[in-house]
């Protein structure tokens, strides 16, 4: 993967954040990467994510939109995340196309206009997934994307979400064991 020295040094610098607080439940290196390489290929303009962060995956979301023309929002309910995420997209040098949200995604997500290529769900409230893609749905252009995290490390929490997302008619949707797990729905 191609980065621009100062976003790669950001990365690693977030990344070791994990060993440093322990409030820092970002995603995987792995999945990082992975999120990358999906908004290489969906061509993505607008992605949405809820659970900012320090804004680990705000950094490969952003490296991908640099080369797509695109921006992302991301929402974080916790002031600490919030200031520490902007303050990092400020030093990648990705801050002119990051919007942070503070706020409940549930009130910030409506707020944000689509066509969405692609939205990730990964909110530290897990019961409310469904209720964020409910919102994000709508929004969703045909082909885009909701990829939501933790199938793997909180497997009962989002079973039922699992189940109303694979139920659906206008999506196929399908579990990616990657770094904590990933469903990934497309709209059809």
């Amino acid at each position: 993967m191609y980065l621009n020295q100062t976003l790669a040094a950001l990365i690693e610098e977030v990344d070791g954040l994990r060993k440093k607080y322990d409030d820092t439940w970002q995603i995987p290196r792995i999945e990082g990467e992975l999120l990358y390489q999906i908004a290489l290929a969906s061509k993505a303009k607008l992605i949405v994510e809820v659970g900012t962060s320090y804004g680990f995956s705000g950094l490969f979301w952003a490296a991908a939109l640099q080369r797509t023309g695109g921006t992302l929002h991301t929402i974080d309910i916790s002031q600490k995340k919030f200031d520490a995420s902007r303050q990092h997209f400020q030093r990648a040098g990705i801050a002119d196309i990051v919007v942070n949200h503070l706020g409940d995604a549930l009130t910030e997500l409506p707020k944000i206009a689509g066509p969405v290529d692609i939205a990730f769900i990964d909110g530290s409230d897990k019961q409310s997934s469904r209720q964020y893609f409910d919102i994000i749905w709508p929004k969703l252009r045909a082909g885009g994307s909701v990829l939501t995290d933790n199938t793997r490390t909180h497997p009962e929490e989002l079973a039922d979400y699992v189940q109303y997302v694979r139920a659906r008619t206008d999506a196929t949707s399908a579990d990616l064991p990657v770094g904590n797990g990933v469903e990934w729905t497309v709209k059809l």
